[in-house]
């Protein structure tokens, strides 16, 4: 049990760590990295939502799912698996176990709060590299991140951003422990309408419950 509960945690990370670096997103041109630093800092002040489609990459295996995040709130739904935290607790749910776990969402243990993001995330992460790149036809900005503190499990990533309109289409992150995981992201929405139970956890009849919070 705790084997597969870490397993399950390890996961969580590496997926909460792409939903944070997704809304390092905005409108950048091919400058310095701090001139891009402070272009996105600027639009998100303004951004309190976002939504996306992504294909998750490890190896040679691809797996689908949808993002939703409002302030400290998210919601990552993958196949026969949710996640959800309202920021101050996780549920986080397996269909083909039948089972949630419950726990204190612990920002301390990712290294940052997803809802930093949206009006300080220049205190979070650094920008060290602007560049552009053309990918299927479509002029990109570039950008490298590497967290400002250590004990996160992001080591560095890229973020790829169409130049015309800033939405994110790509992102590549290295953990710590040496992997890589790549994301392909489609139809972006910011600031979106969400339903009010987005962010509440529904439990399904017969599931069982670990509830792990102190």
């Amino acid at each position: 049990m705790i084997t597969m509960l870490h397993l399950r945690f390890t996961r969580f990370f590496a997926i909460a760590a792409f939903a944070a670096i997704v809304l390092l997103a905005g409108q950048v041109q091919a400058q310095t990295a701090d001139e891009v630093a402070r272009r996105l800092q600027q639009r998100y002040r303004a951004l309190n939502a976002i939504q996306a489609d992504f294909v998750q990459h490890v190896g040679g295996a691809s797996l689908r799912g949808t993002l939703s995040v409002r302030g400290d709130a998210f919601r990552i739904e993958l196949p026969n698996q949710v996640l959800v935290s309202n920021g101050a607790t996780l549920w986080s749910y397996s269909e083909d176990d039948n089972q949630v776990v419950i726990q204190d969402y612990d920002e301390q243990e990712l290294g940052f709060s997803i809802g930093q993001l949206f009006t300080n995330y220049l205190s979070i992460f650094r920008v060290t590299g602007a560049t552009q790149a053309t990918i299927n036809g479509v002029r990109h900005d570039v950008l490298a991140l590497v967290p400002r503190e250590a004990g996160t499990s992001v080591r560095d990533a890229t973020l790829y951003v169409r130049t015309e309109d800033a939405v994110p289409t790509k992102v590549r992150v290295h953990d710590v422990n040496g992997s890589t995981l790549s994301f392909d992201l489609s139809n972006v929405r910011l600031n979106p309408r969400l339903p009010s139970d987005t962010f509440t956890f529904r439990f399904p009849r017969g599931v069982e419950v670990i509830d792990l919070r102190s």
